[in-house]
């Protein structure tokens, strides 16, 4: 359920359908450039009230990677 919630809030904001692959980069295959990217946390934050720190942001490359943060995150 995270993962169709989640994809749905990256397509929306990068204008995009949500069936790319789990192994997409977000800024060359899926079109999260840097603004959007922003626009992307502050809408897990709102949508699934995971706020993920500043910290962890340098590691997210794909949808993979933003897809575990958030997991681990609701889980803790």
């Amino acid at each position: 359920m995270i993962e169709e919630q989640l994809r749905a809030i990256v397509a929306k904001i990068a204008e995009t359908k949500p069936d790319f692959p789990v192994t997409a980069n977000l800024r060359d295959e899926v079109g999260v450039d840097s603004v959007r990217a922003f626009e992307v946390v502050f809408e897990i934050e709102r949508v699934l009230g995971v706020a993920i720190p500043e910290g962890r942001y340098g590691e997210v490359r794909t949808f993979q990677d933003l897809l575990t943060i958030v997991e681990s995150l609701k889980k803790a």
